[in-house]
């Protein structure tokens, strides 16, 4: 079963503040939903997240190496 996450612990996983995390699923950046007061994070999710984004810019960097 996944892991669900506060905003705080979002913030500790991530090692930012926990302010960054609320304008980041405010832009859709990371994938929240807002639950009772407040807001909660699917841990699968998030790390998924940050996997893709890891492999995006690592393959934007080979094809700038290569040009």
């Amino acid at each position: 079963m996944d892991e669900i996450l506060t905003a705080s612990q979002v913030a500790d996983l991530l090692q930012i503040h926990p302010r960054t995390v609320y304008k980041l699923v405010k832009q859709g950046s990371i994938p929240g939903r807002k639950f009772g007061g407040g807001w909660r994070f699917s841990k699968h999710e998030v790390l998924s997240m940050i996997t893709r984004q890891n492999v995006r810019q690592t393959l934007q960097s080979r094809v700038a190496e290569e040009r």
